[in-house]
């Protein structure tokens, strides 16, 4: 009898806490439907940034490989145009560029010396090598103004002729491929990291439907 009794009141509890149960998930119907709207509304709006990020990649990627393109064929264009040039003025220039040839040879026993006495001797003597070449330029400006000639280069129709060309750099060109790299790599990822961001937090909206107990929508925003 106590058994029966026992298992009765106990029944009891349960259809109680069932009861409490239905009672508590109806009052929180409100924030489930929040959350269903909350989650459609996060859904539709990574789908609105997943295209805004298409459309915003796609400029940002034809942009820095169009800007690249442009970089190649202005290298190519102007050291083919220097090429031109030094072709063209090497039988008028080819005097000057013995000569340099010849200062080169007769400067390369100190350059030896300079890195032999640097690497086995540990003594660093390019200081020294620094020193000497500016007082030459200060002597040199010191003394064109009234010779009109330069004691360590050229006079300047002749460098401009042999010597000078305008062309781009290639670390121009280094520098916008580094860029287009970070374009793809980093920039354009990141556009769609919203996107996600909004789909995340809508799916979790949505688990919440089910859920006891159940969270606001702004608990995940």
């Amino acid at each position: 009898m106590a058994n029966f009794i026992t298992t009765v009141i106990n029944g009891i509890k349960d259809i109680i806490k069932g009861f409490k149960m239905i009672i508590c998930f109806f009052a929180t119907v409100p924030t489930r439907i929040a959350n269903i709207n909350a989650g459609f509304n996060n859904v539709f709006k990574g789908v609105n940034a997943e295209f805004q990020a298409i459309g915003t990649s796609f400029v940002m990627g034809t942009s820095s490989i169009g800007l690249l393109g442009a970089y190649i064929g202005e290298l190519i264009r102007t050291y083919s145009k220097c090429g031109i040039k030094y072709i063209t003025n090497f039988f008028d220039c080819i005097l000057y560029y013995l000569f340099n040839v010849f200062l080169f040879v007769c400067y390369l026993p100190i350059m030896i010396l300079l890195w032999v006495f640097d690497t086995f001797l540990g003594v660093n003597l390019y200081g020294l090598e620094t020193s000497v070449v500016k007082k030459i330029d200060i002597v040199d400006e010191i003394i064109f103004p009234y010779t009109e000639f330069h004691i360590n280069k050229w006079p300047k129709s002749v460098r401009e002729h042999c010597f000078l060309c305008t062309r781009l750099r290639t670390s121009a060109v280094k520098k916008t491929a580094a860029n287009v790299n970070k374009v793809f790599t980093e920039k354009i990822p990141q556009n769609f990291k919203d996107a996600g961001k909004f789909f995340t937090i809508g799916n979790k909206q949505f688990a919440e439907i089910f859920n006891m107990p159940v969270k606001t929508p702004d608990s995940f925003e």
